[in-house]
């Protein structure tokens, strides 16, 4: 799988240095995907976090919406894919199409190190090119079903989307039972001064991967956020 993610930390940083374009407006996000999609021939791109700007709000599908319309544009991220469309068989060549798919999740408090990581690791362990059954088994179940017509990008984030949150959930959990003293803001000019304030408080927030091993391999209940198909995005553009 030839992929690309960008989580929100350096979404800036990487999409200006590729693409020479802030994303500001649907236009420049048609313009940087096009760029890595065309130019550097990335197959399946992922803004796994970006910020849900009024501009962004407003153009996403109403299923990729909060699903609270009054609550506040800073309590959300909105996670994007972009995936090269299998041709129709039978279908003439034409010009290279790509499916887009979103989704808004809300935004949990706090600096946690590794997210990117444990997201990209969760995207690329789930993505399937086509689904997987023992040659024992000619039908899939109805659940394997529904997901094969799906787009296996889409498919791959929707699980790395839920079990991210749900990992970052019960570190912040855990974070708020810790002792006050352990419990610190980030605050770049205090950690300046005091390095081992920095220290205490990422202790406290190392991601609880081997406490939530069952959300990882999926035997534990958690919100699934599907990732919604994003028809039209590339129309007028």
């Amino acid at each position: 799988m030839t992929s690309t993610c960008i989580s929100e930390p350096t979404l800036t940083l990487l999409l200006r240095v590729l693409t020479d374009t802030r994303i500001a407006d649907l236009a420049s996000l048609h313009k940087a995907l096009r760029i890595l999609h065309e130019d550097y021939h990335v197959p399946n791109i992922v803004i796994s976090s970006i910020p849900l700007k009024h501009w962004l709000r407003a153009a996403l599908p109403a299923a990729a919406q909060p699903a609270d319309p009054d609550s506040a544009d800073t309590d959300f991220l909105a996670c994007i894919t972009s995936a090269a469309a299998k041709p129709t068989p039978g279908s003439e060549e034409g010009p290279a199409r790509h499916v887009v798919h979103a989704r808004c999740i809300p935004c949990i408090p706090g600096y946690f190190s590794g997210v990117g990581d444990l997201f990209s690791a969760l995207v690329l362990g789930h993505f399937r090119p086509t689904p997987r059954r023992p040659a024992s088994a000619p039908f899939l179940d109805p659940a394997a079903a529904a997901e094969a017509a799906e787009c296996p990008l889409a498919v791959a984030v929707s699980h790395a989307l839920s079990k991210t949150h749900a990992i970052l959930t019960l570190t912040h959990e855990h974070a708020l039972r810790l002792p006050e003293e352990d419990r610190l803001p980030t605050d770049e000019e205090h950690d300046a001064r005091e390095p081992e304030r920095k220290v205490r408080r990422m202790r406290g927030r190392e991601l609880k991967l081997i406490q939530g091993q069952d959300i990882i391999r999926g035997m534990a209940e958690t919100e699934h956020f599907r990732m919604v198909p994003w028809d039209g995005f590339w129309d007028g553009e």
